[in-house]
């Protein structure tokens, strides 16, 4: 009886250290990247999601000064200003400008486990796939978004 007893502990400990192992993979964070060039303007979004399930977004665009309709780092400023702020006075957005000779770069970062959503959504240059993201944004269907978009990935 005690061989039963110590051999049923066994395959009990067994069974749960799979199902944790198992739980753990599942949950591992993935990162894919997407990339597109349009009116001279370079736009990389990588996302990271666990499971289907995004968990954050950056981006990264090089937007030359032309594109802007602006001849300077100067007239830059002045114009994205505005936007720079409505960006990063959303709770889990953070957005940054980087000013070169012809062109900036910005850098923004979503983090969807601490966003606010509502106010995300009426940021200038935010879209989403139109479905119900209350409990989440998806993965599959960003990446469809994107596809449909002309976007490549980015290996």
């Amino acid at each position: 009886m005690k061989r039963i007893k110590k051999g049923l502990l066994s395959v009990i400990v067994i069974v749960g250290a799979l199902v944790l192992t198992a739980c753990s993979l599942s949950a591992k964070e993935q990162k894919v990247s997407y990339e597109k060039e349009e009116n001279g303007i370079k736009i990389v979004l990588t996302y990271y999601a666990k499971g289907d399930k995004v968990t954050k977004q950056t981006s990264e665009n090089t937007i030359p000064y032309s594109a802007l309709g602006v001849k300077s780092a100067d007239e830059a400023k002045e114009r994205l200003k505005d936007v720079l702020k409505s960006y990063n006075d959303v709770k889990g957005v953070k957005d940054e400008l980087t000013y070169g000779e012809d062109a900036v770069t910005e850098k923004v970062e979503i983090n969807y486990t601490v966003v606010d959503m509502k106010k995300a959504k009426k940021l200038v240059g935010v879209s989403t796939d139109g479905g119900d993201i209350s409990k989440g944004v998806s993965l599959k269907n960003s990446i469809k978004l994107l596809k449909d978009q002309g976007y490549k990935e980015k290996k």
